[in-house]
C-alpha cells in the first residue's frame, strides 16, 4: 500500500497494489485515521469488497475484484471485455471475427488478451508491462490478418482469414506455456 499526501490541501490518497502493474484500491480522504485503519485491514488481508464498505473512501473495481480471485479471473473477466469491445465496434467486422476467432481456440483463450490500435496482443501475465507471446493484427482494408511476436513488430506471417490467423499464431506459441499467471514482466529496456 502507498500513501501520498496532498501538496495544497490536507488529503492522505491511498493505492493499495497486489503486484507490479496491478491496482487493487484507491481512495483519498483528509482523514489521517481512516489511513490507519485501510493500512491495518490491508495489511490483515481484508478482501476487497470488505474494505470499501468499512472504508468508504476507498474504492475498488471489478477488474481488481478479479485479481483477488486469481489469473484465471482476471483472463476470463478480459475476454469477456474483450468481445463485447470487439462486438461493439460498427464498421470493422475483421476485428470482431479476430476475437471470436481467438476466444474458440484454448491456448489463446487461456492468455491474457488485449488490444493495442485494434492489434490483440496475447499475454503470459495479467499485469502490465505485459509478457507478450504473439499478437495479431485484424485485416484491413484489403490488407491480411499478421501474426506478429508482439503488438506492432514485423509479421511473422500472415494469413486471409481470422481462423488462419489463430492456427499460425498457436503453432509460433512455446510448447509448454500454460495458462497466464498472476503479475508483471520486467522488459531489458528496464521498464
Amino acid at each position: 500500500m502507498s500513501i501520498y499526501t496532498g501538496s495544497h490541501s490536507r488529503v492522505f490518497s491511498v493505492s493499495g497494489w497486489g503486484g507490479p502493474g496491478i491496482e487493487l484500491i484507491t481512495g483519498a480522504t483528509p482523514d489521517l485515521a481512516d489511513v490507519v485503519r485501510a493500512g491495518v485491514a490491508w495489511r490483515e488481508g481484508m478482501p476487497l469488497r470488505e474494505l470499501t464498505l468499512q472504508l468508504p473512501f476507498l474504492r475498488s473495481n471489478e477488474r481488481a475484484e478479479a485479481h483477488e480471485r486469481g489469473p484465471a479471473a482476471v483472463v476470463e473477466l478480459q475476454w469477456r471485455n474483450m468481445r463485447e469491445q470487439a462486438a461493439d465496434a460498427p464498421g470493422f467486422p475483421e476485428f470482431d471475427a479476430l476475437v471470436e476467432a481467438a476466444f474458440a481456440e484454448p491456448r489463446l483463450r487461456q492468455l491474457y488478451v488485449y488490444s493495442s490500435h485494434w492489434t490483440l496482443g496475447f499475454s503470459s501475465c495479467t499485469g502490465f508491462p505485459f509478457r507478450d507471446e504473439v499478437a495479431i493484427a485484424p485485416a484491413h482494408k484489403g490488407s491480411p490478418y499478421r501474426v506478429m511476436s508482439h503488438p506492432h513488430a514485423n509479421a511473422i506471417g500472415e494469413t486471409t482469414t481470422a481462423e488462419d490467423a489463430v492456427t499460425l499464431a498457436v503453432f509460433h506459441l512455446p510448447v509448454d506455456l500454460g495458462p497466464a499467471t498472476t503479475g508483471s514482466v520486467v522488459r531489458d529496456d528496464g521498464i
